[in-house]
């Protein structure tokens, strides 16, 4: 006991060396058995022995970290009760519900089988990177794989600046190259001939031509109503979302595009069509339920069906969003000046774009793109026109009754 608590133990000729750091070790040990500590004593060992390495994470009892990490990422993106939604909107940022379900979905696809049985404080950046190895994912598109670790790195963000978790599990997680693959565009050729050919459905022809002609989102040609079909011009004022119903566009701002006397009268004619009898609240392409319009993906399904009969090699390659793509191709091939383009599309993604497109007469941007439509597209809405007497008188009465 003397060399113990002295410090001078022998040493042994045909043994390993004994120095005092052995002793302190055991007096250390000791003391952990016998001291009582407090929780941020406790917290302040345990980071001292993450900080040199010896271990990667550690929990106290009864804290924020013991939180099983499926009910953490369930409540986080949770959109009516998120505390990171709730966030970003007292900062005036923007954040949809169909975000946070896709998210969502994403977690209970990919995550949650990887991750089960584990706390927030447990969740190391090797977990993470687990995912770069399952083969569930090896065939994903690049822009999917990233969504995928998007849907895990932001909550654990969140809960590393907000004291719920130790570890700095997000940082240095290295995505995917994201470059999109090449989208799908029709030529003016082919859509004559999409438009010339017979349809199944009218309404869903009308919402390719709008599209085709303005550029329009699918979400925002589902959000038109009565009121919104000006006598030469579409007001874009709102979005549909399968999960959020009528929101604002996706930039938040409201703008106008300009359209020919001959596709008012066809969206006059769909309007009044509308059963529901609320007016000018009702909506152009109208659903069974009042407040729903029609399922949009019948619009595609409609337009593979009328690619298939002009002979389309691979209708299923051409999605409804490749009529934006048209409509920005070609009338760029126009207009040099991209202010006057974005006056129309709607696209706010560059700072100093938008700065400059501030200053730009917007009547003036409008007519510009006016013409440049007309040269374009107004040829094959004329071709493809076929409004009845019938249809017709109904365009007079509907003008009379506004």
């Amino acid at each position: 006991m003397g060399w113990i608590v002295n410090g001078n133990i022998p040493v042994r000729t045909n043994g390993k060396v004994n120095d005092k750091t052995t002793v302190d070790k055991i007096t250390f040990f000791n003391n952990l058995r016998n001291y009582d500590f407090t929780p941020e004593e406790v917290s302040k060992i345990a980071q001292t022995l993450q900080d040199r390495h010896l271990i990667q994470s550690f929990i106290l009892p009864n804290t924020p970290q013991c939180k099983p990490i499926e009910q953490y990422l369930e409540d986080f993106w949770n959109f009516s009760k998120s505390p990171y939604v709730r966030e970003k909107k007292l900062r005036g940022q923007s954040i949809h519900r169909d975000y946070c379900m896709a998210l969502m979905t994403r977690l209970r696809t990919y995550w949650f089988p990887l991750l089960a049985g584990k706390s927030v404080g447990e969740i190391t950046r090797e977990n993470i990177n687990q995912i770069f190895t399952d083969d569930s994912v090896a065939n994903l598109a690049p822009k999917t794989i990233n969504s995928i670790v998007s849907a895990i790195t932001i909550p654990m963000k969140w809960a590393y600046l907000h004291g719920l978790t130790n570890n700095n599990c997000y940082d240095g997680i290295i995505k995917c190259s994201a470059k999109s693959a090449k989208r799908n565009v029709l030529t003016l050729e082919q859509a004559m001939s999409v438009f010339c050919t017979e349809w199944e459905n009218d309404t869903a022809k009308l919402a390719n031509m709008l599209a085709f002609y303005t550029g329009m989102r699918q979400g925002e040609i589902a959000a038109l109503r009565l009121e919104d079909i000006g006598t030469d011009r579409i007001y874009i004022r709102h979005s549909w979302s399968k999960y959020e119903g009528l929101k604002e566009t996706k930039t938040n701002e409201s703008r106008e595009i300009k359209i020919p006397p001959q596709l008012r009268d066809m969206l006059i004619v769909q309007a009044n069509m509308n059963p529901h009898g609320e007016g000018i609240k009702g909506f152009v392409f109208y659903g069974l339920n009042p407040k729903h319009p029609t399922d949009p993906k019948n619009w595609l399904k409609y337009l593979h069906r009328a690619l298939k009969n002009i002979g389309y090699s691979n209708p299923k390659e051409i999605c409804f969003h490749a009529w934006r793509h048209l409509w920005c191709s070609r009338v760029c091939d126009l207009i040099s000046d991209k202010r006057v383009v974005m006056t129309g599309s709607g696209h706010k993604t560059e700072f100093m774009l938008d700065h400059y497109a501030e200053h730009l007469e917007t009547e003036h941007a409008l007519e510009t793109l006016e013409k440049a439509q007309e040269q374009i597209f107004l040829p094959i809405i004329k071709k493809a026109e076929n409004i009845t007497d019938v249809d017709v008188q109904i365009i007079e009465d509907a003008e009379q009754i506004a």
